[in-house]
């Protein structure tokens, strides 16, 4: 019998898969995952991006000082955008 570790099946056991699983097999399916993962984080973020409470938070973390700061300058900003 094999090791359990690292090699479960020794050369004589016959293994589940029926087709042989290879290394890039394996490193497509773990890319495979961790895309998923990243996806679902993605569609999270942009859900509470498009929060208004959000974006009125971002903003005025952004602008908070602009206005003053800037103010003999003449530079307008348009706080009516949204983030998508």
């Amino acid at each position: 019998m094999g090791q359990l570790c690292c090699f479960p099946f020794s050369r004589d056991e016959e293994k589940i898969s029926p087709k042989p699983i290879g290394i890039r097999d394996l490193i497509n399916e773990a890319l495979r995952r961790e895309r998923m993962g990243l996806q679902s984080k993605v569609k999270e973020i942009k859900a509470l991006l498009l929060k208004p409470e959000i974006q009125a938070k971002i903003r005025r973390e952004l602008f908070e000082g602009r206005f003053i700061n800037n103010s003999n300058q003449g530079n307008d900003v348009d706080f009516s955008t949204t983030l998508t």
